[in-house]
């Protein structure tokens, strides 16, 4: 059995505590589902490299450890690094879970005759079970929305770095372009996260501050 991408995707932005950060993919179908989803908000930063995206979250999660960090990432990104599972199961921090689309094919990047690329995960590859070999301290596959909703209450009710791989159909949901670039989100998550935290990140340029000065 396997879900409904979309599906998943609305479950999870239901579930999403409004003070967590989320790290997703900006690559494919999963950015423009959830941007449509989350209508963009900027608790979420979309990340643009296909293989960064646990990592990111990772330094994200050990830079803030109080807030809650959500890790959006697909099959085909994660196999494109696996050093990153290395890097999650080494550092393992209690505030990450990280939620993985694999739906066994790269639907977003191209295909052969009309029929999507198929990933490792449609064969032996198990993404769960690598993560466990890496060290991610709880790793589990879902398939089933009664799954899921086990998966994500225990992620949002308890500490503990968490990898859950969700089975997933392939297929894309009809939503609206995306309305916003990769540097006007970058920008607009950085003042989300400023706002949150209540510090400064992005500082006036020195040039900026020498005129202010005169």
């Amino acid at each position: 059995m396997a879900l409904e991408r979309y599906e998943f995707l609305q479950r999870l932005a239901a579930r999403i505590p409004p003070d967590a950060l989320v790290m997703s993919t900006y690559i494919g179908a999963v950015s423009f589902e959830w941007g449509a989803i989350t209508e963009e908000h900027p608790q979420t930063a979309q990340l643009g490299q296909m293989g960064d995206v646990i990592g990111m979250a990772v330094g994200l999660a050990l830079a803030l450890p109080h807030r809650k960090i959500i890790c959006l990432d697909g099959d085909g990104s994660v196999l494109m690094e696996l050093g990153q599972l290395v890097v999650m199961g080494q550092e393992a921090p209690a505030n990450l879970v990280a939620f993985i689309v694999d739906n066994g094919v790269y639907e977003s990047i191209g295909s052969t005759k009309g029929v999507p690329r198929a990933t490792a995960t449609s064969g032996k590859t198990d993404l769960a079970a690598l993560a466990k070999g890496a060290g991610v301290p709880y790793a589990v596959n879902v398939e089933t929305a009664e799954q899921l909703e086990k998966e994500m209450e225990l992620a949002f009710s308890q500490q503990g770095c968490r990898f859950v791989n969700v089975r997933t159909k392939p297929g894309y949901a009809r939503v609206p372009p995306r309305q916003s670039d990769g540097f006007e989100n970058k920008y607009r998550f950085v003042r989300h996260v400023e706002q949150l935290e209540k510090i400064q990140i992005i500082n006036v340029a020195r040039q900026d501050r020498q005129l202010m000065k005169k």
